[in-house]
């Protein structure tokens, strides 16, 4: 067993009763004087390994007493529960060798044990003297012998330090050379953390910090950092740790590391600005930061209305001045959301500039290498800015940019399936799978965009995303019969927009389509069940279309959510033992903040009319793009031009006909060769703010490495600056240094310290999909 320095003044204490037999009586006691009262620290240790009483209040319990108790305890006249046989060590604090040797002087208070000195030995140094801590630890001749300063500094910091070195084994402290420097490390082995501490709350801190501790503290920032916190006060540590220079640059490197950790720092750095600032520095100041995004508010407001060829260009140019803030530690405490919301505008730049192709092939093959990236970039920089002020900014210059090419290319759609549904060569996507071992999880309103994002939180599975087309219009109640499986004949056309059960005419709602698809033989799952995965299933989740049309544009602020619960969702039912969950969706949607354009159906055309569709009267002739209804071919269905609609002041409408409303996705999840971790570590979330990975985690115990690599089971391809602890609190952040990297595949994963993956997700650096 290890020895340390507790052990070795122990055996000081047994060696201290050695008598000569030959001439003297055993001693009844062995007396310990400390007048500084410096070995406090260590009498309650030493107390559970051997016989030890201590002078003081009355309190048997923990061989506490006056002096004439201490003198019944000796003598075994009182009951003392004491550690071990042989007599006692009778520590005496506030007590000095010299007030016991001469009786008739002796103060009353100690004159019942005054004789023991007699009948007993004493624990001092060999020059008859008091043991003093630092004398204890140096002394060659009955003390420890170790290698101890003589410098005042070194004897005032030992008897702080001295409950930390009682710990320390000595095989340690007989090679050290132990001076002030060593034991102020020993009361603050972190001393960058430590002076954060401080400067997260001053007050606080020294509150919590005994005398000897607050002077360890002090010491260590006078030498290692040129900083005396007591005579130059917070203000300047603010400034210090601002400018960086010297020590002070690692203290910085650790904000920066963890800022969540020290709230308080900021306030430190507002106060401790410089007027004058040097070059180079202007990422340490809040308010520096502030003024950059107020400044980004105000350009990005002036960019609304304006036509996209100059909004480009501006966007452009303000990424190019603001990107860097990106890195800031204010982005890190969420304090830049239009630096990051600026990044996806200025994605939006880059894939809406190409015109639309002419067929639907090129325009469909487009939308699904690249165009569904300007939706996701669209919605993800209003998502990234959710104070008001801020959306209204990105919200304006977002809409100069998208509106004109969502426009653009919901005509070219239109014109380009128009001649295909008159001909019946349009042709939407099947029915949802009736294969045993598959179950359908039916997401109302999943667009393509969110298609891709859902796959990439799906990572850690076997994902296939496939997209096909919706049927005519893009309405629930005629899109979604379309891929619920029922019965061949078993549905025909209704009055409206919905079919109606053959032979009764029920409108196909969901009572009747659940009831149809019970016919088919599926099994139809409520929220929460898993059913029987030896045969097939349909289930129904996500609100997303609803709250598209309850909120409008506040619908962004749910998106991730809703999709991480269909993870949730589709985790649950592979675990229960499916083979597949097969994802599907009825339509898209269009979102527009400022409202799409409304344009006018004459009512006399109309027997009903949506946002974006009417169903016409029979022989009616109107000006905008028609298609024969799924349904029933004889019926013509009005569109909306472009990406307008028939009804004033919709930011989010479907029904018509665009990229965006038609091309929907269908995803097929399986386990794979990745099992399912939703009873175990999980990764719950990932979120990217530029090159900084936000990362959400469960079911993990501290201790555990989060990681970004490029192959998930190999450490030498980590992309991170620096791969970091998992915590408590269950959230972690990395940062990616290489911007050529930005949109590259990657892996999030949570590594066990005997290098095995807890958990791990797929990613596209810099992209939340």
């Amino acid at each position: 067993m290890t020895e340390t320095l507790l052990d070795q003044i122990e055996t000081r204490l047994r060696e201290a009763f050695d008598y000569n037999p030959n001439a003297e009586a055993p001693p009844v006691a062995l007396l310990w004087p400390d007048r500084d009262r410096q070995f406090q620290p260590v009498v309650e240790p030493l107390r559970s390994q051997m016989p030890l009483l201590t002078l003081g209040p009355i309190d048997e319990a923990w061989g506490h007493g006056p002096a004439y108790w201490l003198r019944c305890a000796i003598a075994r006249t009182v009951d003392v529960e004491l550690s071990g046989d042989g007599p006692p060590v009778v520590y005496l604090p506030g007590v000095g060798r010299d007030d016991l040797r001469a009786i008739e002087e002796c103060p009353r208070h100690l004159a019942p044990i005054a004789e023991l000195q007699y009948r007993g030995q004493w624990f001092t140094h060999p020059n008859s003297k008091d043991w003093t801590i630092r004398s204890l630890l140096s002394n060659r001749e009955r003390g420890l012998g170790l290698d101890l300063a003589q410098d005042t500094e070194t004897g005032d910091a030992v008897v702080g330090a001295f409950g930390e070195l009682l710990t320390l084994p000595m095989r340690r402290l007989t090679t050290e050379h132990i001076d002030a420097d060593f034991l102020h490390r020993l009361l603050n082995p972190d001393p960058p953390g430590r002076l954060l501490e401080w400067l997260d709350d001053p007050t606080a801190f020294k509150v919590r910090q005994e005398n000897a501790e607050w002077k360890a503290f002090v010491d260590l920032c006078k030498r290692e950092f040129n900083f005396d916190p007591v005579t130059e006060g917070e203000l300047t540590g603010g400034r210090l740790l601002g400018t960086r220079e010297g020590k002070w640059k690692e203290v910085w490197r650790r904000f920066e590391e963890n800022p969540e950790r020290y709230l308080g720092v900021e306030t430190r750095l507002r106060d401790g600005r410089p007027q004058e600032l040097f070059p180079g520095y202007e990422s340490s100041w809040p308010q520096d930061n502030e003024e950059a995004e107020k400044r980004l508010r105000q350009r990005l407001s002036q960019l609304a209305g304006e036509p996209a060829e100059p909004v480009q260009t501006s966007i452009r140019h303000l990424w190019e001045e603001h990107r860097q803030r990106q890195g800031w530690v204010w982005a890190r405490l969420d304090r830049s959301p239009l630096a990051f919301a600026l990044e996806h505008l200025h994605r939006l730049v880059e894939h809406t500039t190409a015109g639309p192709g002419e067929s639907i092939e090129d325009l469909r093959a487009t939308h699904l290498e690249s165009g569904w990236q300007a939706d996701d970039a669209f919605l993800a920089a209003l998502q990234a800015a959710p104070q008001p002020a801020d959306r209204k900014a990105i919200a304006g210059a977002a809409v100069a940019l998208y509106r004109s090419w969502l426009d653009l290319h919901a005509r070219a759609l239109q014109d380009a399936i128009g001649p295909l549904a008159d001909s019946g060569a349009y042709a939407p996507a099947g029915e949802a799978s009736t294969t045993k071992g598959t179950v359908t999880l039916f997401v109302d309103g999943l667009r393509l965009d969110l298609g891709h994002r859902l796959a990439q939180r799906l990572g850690d599975l076997e994902v296939t995303l496939e997209a096909g087309l919706a049927a005519l219009p893009t309405v629930t109640e005629t899109a979604k019969p379309a891929v619920t499986p029922v019965p061949e004949g078993s549905l025909a056309a209704g009055s409206e927009l919905a079919p109606v059960r053959a032979g009764s005419g029920a409108r196909a709602g969901i009572g009747v389509l659940r009831s149809l698809m019970k016919e088919r033989g599926l099994q139809v799952l409520q929220a929460g069940e898993t059913g029987d995965p030896s045969g097939c299933a349909w289930t129904e989740m996500a609100d997303i279309d609803k709250r598209g049309h309850e909120f409008g544009l506040a619908l962004v602020d749910d998106l991730d959510r809703e999709l991480d619960d269909v993870v949730k969702r589709v985790k649950l039912l592979l675990d229960a033992g499916w083979e597949q969950v097969d994802v599907v969706t009825d339509h898209g949607w269009l979102l527009l903040p400022e409202g799409l354009e409304k344009v006018d159906l004459p009512a006399a055309t109309v027997e009903m009319k949506k946002g974006r569709c009417a169903r016409l009267k029979a022989g009616a002739v109107v000006s905008v793009p028609t298609v024969p209804w799924y349904w029933d071919r004889n019926v013509q269905i009005a569109l909306a031009p472009g990406a307008s609609c028939f009804e004033a002041n919709q930011e989010y409408e479907h029904g018509g006909v665009s990229l965006q409303e038609c091309l929907v996705p269908r995803l097929q999840v399986r386990a794979g060769a990745a099992p399912s971790t939703t009873g175990g570590a999980a990764i719950t979330h990932v979120k990217w703010l530029g090159l900084l990975c936000r990362i959400e985690f469960e079911n993990v115990a501290p201790g555990a490495t989060v990681d970004l690599r490029r192959l998930s089971g190999d450490p030498s391809t980590s992309v991170a600056e620096k791969a970091k602890e998992t915590t408590r609190a269950g959230k972690q952040s990395l940062i990616v240094p290489n911007e050529d990297l930005e949109g590259e595949p990657a892996y999030v994963v949570i590594v066990s310290q005997d290098g095995s993956i807890l958990a791990q997700r797929f990613v596209t650096i810099g992209a939340n999909r």
